[in-house]
Protein backbone atom coordinates (compact mmCIF):
# COMPACT_ATOMS: atom_id res chain seq x y z
CA UNK A 1 0.00 0.00 0.00
CA UNK A 2 1.64 3.09 -0.97
CA UNK A 3 1.97 6.25 1.72
CA UNK A 4 0.18 8.79 -0.49
CA UNK A 5 -0.53 11.80 2.01
CA UNK A 6 -4.19 12.56 1.79
CA UNK A 7 -6.37 16.16 2.21
CA UNK A 8 -9.16 15.02 4.73
CA UNK A 9 -11.79 17.39 5.52
CA UNK A 10 -13.28 16.60 8.72
CA UNK A 11 -17.27 18.17 9.87
CA UNK A 12 -17.80 17.38 13.56
CA UNK A 13 -21.23 18.78 14.43
CA UNK A 14 -21.16 17.44 18.42
CA UNK A 15 -17.21 18.51 18.89
CA UNK A 16 -17.01 17.08 22.70
CA UNK A 17 -16.86 13.90 24.65
CA UNK A 18 -15.17 10.97 23.17
CA UNK A 19 -15.97 12.58 19.44
CA UNK A 20 -13.45 15.09 20.34
CA UNK A 21 -10.98 12.95 22.13
CA UNK A 22 -10.99 10.67 18.89
CA UNK A 23 -10.50 13.72 16.70
CA UNK A 24 -7.51 15.09 18.84
CA UNK A 25 -5.81 12.14 18.67
CA UNK A 26 -6.31 11.14 14.98
CA UNK A 27 -5.28 14.50 13.86
CA UNK A 28 -1.96 14.36 15.84
CA UNK A 29 -1.16 11.01 14.75
CA UNK A 30 -2.48 10.60 11.38
CA UNK A 31 0.19 10.86 8.78
CA UNK A 32 -2.12 12.44 6.75
CA UNK A 33 -3.50 16.11 6.66
CA UNK A 34 -6.65 17.04 8.16
CA UNK A 35 -8.68 20.04 8.58
CA UNK A 36 -11.46 20.17 10.71
CA UNK A 37 -14.57 22.32 11.42
CA UNK A 38 -16.60 21.55 14.23
CA UNK A 39 -19.17 23.18 16.17
CA UNK A 40 -19.69 22.75 20.54
CA UNK A 41 -21.79 19.64 21.49
CA UNK A 42 -25.24 21.10 22.27
CA UNK A 43 -28.48 20.01 21.53
CA UNK A 44 -28.21 16.99 18.94
CA UNK A 45 -31.43 17.44 17.15
CA UNK A 46 -30.35 20.26 16.40
CA UNK A 47 -27.40 19.41 15.32
CA UNK A 48 -28.67 17.28 12.88
CA UNK A 49 -31.34 19.96 11.00
CA UNK A 50 -28.96 22.58 10.69
CA UNK A 51 -25.38 21.33 11.22
CA UNK A 52 -25.32 21.08 7.28
CA UNK A 53 -26.57 24.15 6.81
CA UNK A 54 -24.16 25.82 8.53
CA UNK A 55 -21.34 23.92 7.16
CA UNK A 56 -22.09 24.62 4.24
CA UNK A 57 -21.84 27.78 4.40
CA UNK A 58 -18.82 28.07 6.04
CA UNK A 59 -17.36 25.88 2.60
CA UNK A 60 -19.07 28.11 0.25
CA UNK A 61 -17.63 31.15 1.58
CA UNK A 62 -14.42 30.15 2.84
CA UNK A 63 -13.22 27.01 1.62
CA UNK A 64 -10.24 27.16 -0.68
CA UNK A 65 -8.32 23.91 0.08
CA UNK A 66 -8.11 20.38 -1.47
CA UNK A 67 -10.18 17.67 -0.40
CA UNK A 68 -9.44 13.78 -1.17
CA UNK A 69 -11.41 12.44 1.56
CA UNK A 70 -14.63 13.32 3.81
CA UNK A 71 -14.96 12.39 7.13
CA UNK A 72 -17.66 12.90 9.16
CA UNK A 73 -19.72 11.87 12.22
CA UNK A 74 -23.44 10.75 12.60
CA UNK A 75 -24.54 14.09 13.98
CA UNK A 76 -24.53 15.41 10.62
CA UNK A 77 -26.89 14.87 8.04
CA UNK A 78 -24.66 13.58 4.90
CA UNK A 79 -27.52 13.86 2.40
CA UNK A 80 -28.68 17.59 3.49
CA UNK A 81 -24.88 18.42 3.23
CA UNK A 82 -24.45 16.61 -0.49
CA UNK A 83 -27.81 18.72 -1.68
CA UNK A 84 -26.50 22.13 -0.53
CA UNK A 85 -22.81 21.30 -1.29
CA UNK A 86 -22.66 18.86 -4.66
CA UNK A 87 -19.28 19.06 -5.36
CA UNK A 88 -18.03 16.86 -2.62
CA UNK A 89 -20.74 13.85 -4.40
CA UNK A 90 -17.24 13.64 -6.41
CA UNK A 91 -15.11 12.49 -2.63
CA UNK A 92 -15.23 9.66 -0.79
CA UNK A 93 -16.98 9.91 2.78
CA UNK A 94 -16.75 8.12 6.06
CA UNK A 95 -19.25 8.62 8.16
CA UNK A 96 -18.21 7.42 12.01
CA UNK A 97 -21.18 6.18 14.14
CA UNK A 98 -20.30 7.37 17.81
CA UNK A 99 -23.84 6.93 19.05
CA UNK A 100 -26.81 6.70 16.29
CA UNK A 101 -30.33 8.37 16.85
CA UNK A 102 -32.56 5.66 14.81
CA UNK A 103 -35.97 4.84 16.77
CA UNK A 104 -35.82 1.85 19.29
CA UNK A 105 -36.99 -1.10 17.89
CA UNK A 106 -40.40 -1.27 20.24
CA UNK A 107 -41.40 2.36 18.51
CA UNK A 108 -44.51 2.50 17.07
CA UNK A 109 -44.90 6.26 16.24
CA UNK A 110 -42.50 7.81 13.44
CA UNK A 111 -40.18 11.02 14.54
CA UNK A 112 -38.76 13.76 12.31
CA UNK A 113 -35.52 12.94 12.60
CA UNK A 114 -36.00 8.88 12.42
CA UNK A 115 -34.24 9.10 9.23
CA UNK A 116 -31.13 11.18 9.08
CA UNK A 117 -28.94 8.50 10.51
CA UNK A 118 -30.20 5.65 7.97
CA UNK A 119 -30.02 8.84 5.03
CA UNK A 120 -26.25 9.75 6.10
CA UNK A 121 -25.25 5.92 5.78
CA UNK A 122 -26.94 5.45 2.82
CA UNK A 123 -24.90 8.24 1.43
CA UNK A 124 -21.29 7.33 2.96
CA UNK A 125 -18.80 5.51 0.78
CA UNK A 126 -18.37 3.87 3.81
CA UNK A 127 -19.85 3.58 7.64
CA UNK A 128 -17.11 3.01 11.05
CA UNK A 129 -18.89 1.85 14.21
CA UNK A 130 -16.96 1.88 17.48
CA UNK A 131 -18.19 -1.56 18.78
CA UNK A 132 -19.27 -4.60 17.55
CA UNK A 133 -22.60 -4.36 20.31
CA UNK A 134 -23.22 -0.37 18.12
CA UNK A 135 -23.22 -2.33 14.73
CA UNK A 136 -25.29 -5.12 15.77
CA UNK A 137 -27.75 -2.28 17.67
CA UNK A 138 -27.87 0.31 14.56
CA UNK A 139 -28.82 -2.72 12.28
CA UNK A 140 -31.51 -3.99 14.59
CA UNK A 141 -33.19 -0.55 14.30
CA UNK A 142 -32.48 -0.19 10.59
CA UNK A 143 -34.27 -3.68 10.61
CA UNK A 144 -37.19 -2.78 12.67
CA UNK A 145 -37.64 0.39 10.46
CA UNK A 146 -37.76 -1.39 7.56
CA UNK A 147 -40.77 -3.68 8.93
CA UNK A 148 -42.53 -0.58 10.32
CA UNK A 149 -42.51 1.15 7.08
CA UNK A 150 -43.65 0.05 3.34
CA UNK A 151 -41.65 2.28 1.55
CA UNK A 152 -38.21 0.77 2.92
CA UNK A 153 -39.11 -2.10 2.92
CA UNK A 154 -39.80 -2.15 -1.15
CA UNK A 155 -36.18 -0.71 -1.32
CA UNK A 156 -34.46 -2.57 1.46
CA UNK A 157 -31.40 -0.59 2.37
CA UNK A 158 -29.75 -3.67 4.49
CA UNK A 159 -27.94 -5.20 1.92
CA UNK A 160 -25.76 -1.93 0.87
CA UNK A 161 -25.14 -0.94 4.57
CA UNK A 162 -23.60 -4.17 5.47
CA UNK A 163 -21.47 -3.64 2.32
CA UNK A 164 -20.47 -0.51 3.64
CA UNK A 165 -19.20 -1.21 7.64
CA UNK A 166 -16.07 -1.44 9.43
CA UNK A 167 -15.56 -1.41 13.16
CA UNK A 168 -12.96 0.79 14.00
CA UNK A 169 -12.34 1.48 17.46
CA UNK A 170 -12.00 4.80 18.94
CA UNK A 171 -7.91 6.22 19.55
CA UNK A 172 -8.36 7.31 23.22
CA UNK A 173 -4.98 7.62 24.55
CA UNK A 174 -2.68 6.28 27.02
CA UNK A 175 -0.33 8.93 26.85
CA UNK A 176 -2.50 11.14 29.04
CA UNK A 177 -2.08 8.80 31.73
CA UNK A 178 1.23 8.00 31.40
CA UNK A 179 1.89 12.17 31.52
CA UNK A 180 -0.13 12.24 33.98
CA UNK A 181 1.00 9.53 36.85
CA UNK A 182 4.51 10.89 35.80
CA UNK A 183 3.57 14.72 36.93
CA UNK A 184 1.45 13.54 39.92
CA UNK A 185 4.17 11.13 41.32
CA UNK A 186 2.45 7.82 42.42
CA UNK A 187 -0.97 8.68 43.21
CA UNK A 188 -2.69 7.47 47.02
CA UNK A 189 -5.26 4.88 45.52
CA UNK A 190 -7.80 4.72 48.06
CA UNK A 191 -10.07 1.60 47.71
CA UNK A 192 -13.11 3.38 48.48
CA UNK A 193 -13.14 6.42 46.35
CA UNK A 194 -15.53 5.70 43.10
CA UNK A 195 -14.86 7.38 40.00
CA UNK A 196 -18.58 7.82 38.50
CA UNK A 197 -19.70 9.66 35.22
CA UNK A 198 -23.38 10.79 35.33
CA UNK A 199 -24.25 11.99 31.79
CA UNK A 200 -26.61 9.87 30.49
CA UNK A 201 -26.31 7.59 32.97
CA UNK A 202 -28.87 6.01 35.39
CA UNK A 203 -28.31 8.21 37.88
CA UNK A 204 -31.59 7.09 39.77
CA UNK A 205 -30.11 4.15 40.07
CA UNK A 206 -26.55 5.28 41.51
CA UNK A 207 -28.78 7.04 44.35
CA UNK A 208 -30.30 4.16 45.12
CA UNK A 209 -27.23 1.80 45.62
CA UNK A 210 -25.12 4.85 47.13
CA UNK A 211 -27.95 5.23 49.51
CA UNK A 212 -28.01 1.72 50.53
CA UNK A 213 -24.29 1.68 51.64
CA UNK A 214 -24.73 4.83 53.23
CA UNK A 215 -27.81 2.97 55.63
CA UNK A 216 -24.81 0.13 56.13
CA UNK A 217 -22.68 2.74 57.09
CA UNK A 218 -20.23 2.01 54.12
CA UNK A 219 -17.65 5.00 54.05
CA UNK A 220 -17.11 6.26 50.58
CA UNK A 221 -16.31 9.42 48.17
CA UNK A 222 -17.00 9.88 44.84
CA UNK A 223 -15.48 11.64 42.15
CA UNK A 224 -18.10 12.66 39.77
CA UNK A 225 -17.92 14.09 36.05
CA UNK A 226 -20.83 15.51 34.59
CA UNK A 227 -24.41 16.93 35.95
CA UNK A 228 -24.93 16.58 39.49
CA UNK A 229 -28.29 17.84 39.68
CA UNK A 230 -30.03 14.75 39.63
CA UNK A 231 -27.32 13.07 42.74
CA UNK A 232 -28.51 12.99 46.15
CA UNK A 233 -26.43 16.49 47.40
CA UNK A 234 -25.81 14.40 50.74
CA UNK A 235 -23.33 11.96 49.07
CA UNK A 236 -19.57 13.05 49.71
CA UNK A 237 -18.67 13.75 46.11
CA UNK A 238 -15.83 15.63 44.43
CA UNK A 239 -17.26 17.05 40.88
CA UNK A 240 -14.60 17.52 37.98
CA UNK A 241 -14.87 19.70 35.00
CA UNK A 242 -16.33 17.87 32.11
CA UNK A 243 -13.55 19.47 29.62
CA UNK A 244 -10.74 18.73 32.17
CA UNK A 245 -9.20 15.36 31.00
CA UNK A 246 -6.16 15.54 33.01
CA UNK A 247 -8.37 16.23 36.03
CA UNK A 248 -10.30 13.08 35.66
CA UNK A 249 -7.17 10.96 34.52
CA UNK A 250 -6.22 12.52 38.08
CA UNK A 251 -9.23 11.16 39.68
CA UNK A 252 -9.28 7.72 37.99
CA UNK A 253 -5.72 7.06 39.09
CA UNK A 254 -6.83 7.71 42.96
CA UNK A 255 -9.81 6.05 42.61
CA UNK A 256 -10.35 2.36 43.56
CA UNK A 257 -13.38 1.44 41.27
CA UNK A 258 -14.66 2.84 38.28
CA UNK A 259 -18.58 2.99 38.75
CA UNK A 260 -20.80 2.92 35.53
CA UNK A 261 -24.90 3.45 35.48
CA UNK A 262 -24.93 3.97 31.70
CA UNK A 263 -26.93 1.55 29.98
CA UNK A 264 -26.82 0.02 26.15
CA UNK A 265 -23.75 2.48 25.96
CA UNK A 266 -22.18 2.30 22.21
CA UNK A 267 -18.52 3.35 23.85
CA UNK A 268 -17.07 4.58 27.30
CA UNK A 269 -13.83 6.50 26.98
CA UNK A 270 -13.91 7.13 30.65
CA UNK A 271 -14.27 3.59 31.29
CA UNK A 272 -11.36 2.87 28.95
CA UNK A 273 -8.87 5.31 30.09
CA UNK A 274 -9.98 3.96 33.86
CA UNK A 275 -9.08 0.64 33.03
CA UNK A 276 -5.66 2.01 31.47
CA UNK A 277 -5.16 3.73 35.17
CA UNK A 278 -5.89 0.83 37.24
CA UNK A 279 -9.34 1.09 38.54
CA UNK A 280 -11.51 -1.91 39.16
CA UNK A 281 -14.62 -1.75 36.85
CA UNK A 282 -18.17 -2.01 37.97
CA UNK A 283 -20.38 -1.74 34.96
CA UNK A 284 -23.97 -2.67 33.20
CA UNK A 285 -24.19 -6.24 31.55
CA UNK A 286 -25.14 -4.86 28.38
CA UNK A 287 -24.04 -1.98 25.89
CA UNK A 288 -20.39 -2.26 24.90
CA UNK A 289 -19.30 -3.03 28.56
CA UNK A 290 -19.16 -6.76 27.79
CA UNK A 291 -16.47 -6.39 25.11
CA UNK A 292 -14.56 -4.13 27.28
CA UNK A 293 -14.05 -6.77 29.87
CA UNK A 294 -12.17 -10.01 29.47
CA UNK A 295 -14.99 -12.75 29.78
CA UNK A 296 -13.49 -14.17 32.79
CA UNK A 297 -14.40 -11.20 34.72
CA UNK A 298 -18.01 -10.80 33.86
CA UNK A 299 -19.56 -12.51 36.42
CA UNK A 300 -17.23 -9.84 38.74
CA UNK A 301 -17.58 -6.56 36.74
CA UNK A 302 -21.03 -6.67 35.51
CA UNK A 303 -24.23 -6.02 37.33
CA UNK A 304 -27.52 -6.80 36.52
CA UNK A 305 -29.00 -2.72 36.74
CA UNK A 306 -30.88 -2.76 40.28
CA UNK A 307 -29.64 -1.09 43.44
CA UNK A 308 -29.41 -4.11 45.55
CA UNK A 309 -26.68 -5.98 42.82
CA UNK A 310 -24.86 -2.61 42.49
CA UNK A 311 -24.68 -2.37 45.99
CA UNK A 312 -23.78 -5.48 47.06
CA UNK A 313 -21.01 -5.70 44.43
CA UNK A 314 -19.62 -2.69 45.49
CA UNK A 315 -19.16 -3.81 49.20
CA UNK A 316 -17.78 -7.48 48.16
CA UNK A 317 -14.87 -5.52 46.38
CA UNK A 318 -13.94 -3.71 49.47
CA UNK A 319 -14.18 -6.55 51.77
CA UNK A 320 -13.26 -9.52 49.61
CA UNK A 321 -11.00 -8.28 47.10
CA UNK A 322 -10.10 -7.01 43.70
CA UNK A 323 -8.72 -8.63 39.90
CA UNK A 324 -8.31 -11.95 40.06
CA UNK A 325 -5.12 -13.33 38.98
CA UNK A 326 -5.22 -14.56 34.88
CA UNK A 327 -6.58 -11.61 32.94
CA UNK A 328 -4.11 -9.03 32.90
CA UNK A 329 -2.70 -10.31 29.67
CA UNK A 330 -6.42 -10.39 28.16
CA UNK A 331 -7.32 -6.97 29.47
CA UNK A 332 -3.81 -5.59 28.08
CA UNK A 333 -5.35 -7.26 24.62
CA UNK A 334 -8.66 -5.45 24.43
CA UNK A 335 -7.10 -2.35 25.97
CA UNK A 336 -4.44 -2.07 23.35
CA UNK A 337 -7.02 -1.41 20.54
CA UNK A 338 -7.86 1.99 21.88
CA UNK A 339 -3.93 2.81 21.61
CA UNK A 340 -3.61 5.97 19.74
CA UNK A 341 -0.88 4.76 17.50
CA UNK A 342 -2.34 1.26 16.34
CA UNK A 343 -6.10 2.79 16.28
CA UNK A 344 -4.76 5.54 14.14
CA UNK A 345 -2.58 3.40 11.99
CA UNK A 346 -6.05 1.59 10.92
CA UNK A 347 -8.08 4.53 10.45
CA UNK A 348 -4.87 6.00 7.99
CA UNK A 349 -4.89 2.48 6.23
CA UNK A 350 -8.10 1.97 5.70
CA UNK A 351 -8.55 5.71 4.33
CA UNK A 352 -5.54 4.99 1.81
CA UNK A 353 -7.63 2.31 0.31
CA UNK A 354 -10.99 3.86 0.24
CA UNK A 355 -9.19 6.58 -1.66
CA UNK A 356 -7.10 4.54 -4.11
CA UNK A 357 -10.71 1.94 -4.90
CA UNK A 358 -12.43 5.47 -5.25
CA UNK A 359 -9.52 6.53 -7.87
CA UNK A 360 -9.75 2.72 -9.43
CA UNK A 361 -13.57 3.53 -10.33
CA UNK A 362 -13.01 6.70 -11.52
CA UNK A 363 -14.42 8.51 -8.81
CA UNK A 364 -18.19 6.92 -9.07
Amino acid sequence: MSSTQLDILALEPFYGGVRRVMLDQVIHCSRHRWTLLKLPPRRIERRLTAAAHWFAEQLSRHWVGRVDMLFTSEALNLSDLYRLVPGLLKKPAVVYFHANQLPPPQARQEGPLDLVNLNSAAAATEIWFNSMYHLRSFFERVGAMVGRMPDLAAHDPLPELTSKVQIMPPPVGTNLIQKVAQDLGPPPRERRTIFVETRDADNQLLNKALERLVRRNERFKLITVGPVEDLNPELPRQTLPESDERAHVGGMLQSGIFLSTKREATMDHHAIRALLSGCWPLVPADGVYRELIPDGLHKSCLHDGSADDLAGRIQDLWHLGGLQAGHEQEMQKILHRFDPIPACRAFDERLEELAVAHSISGGK
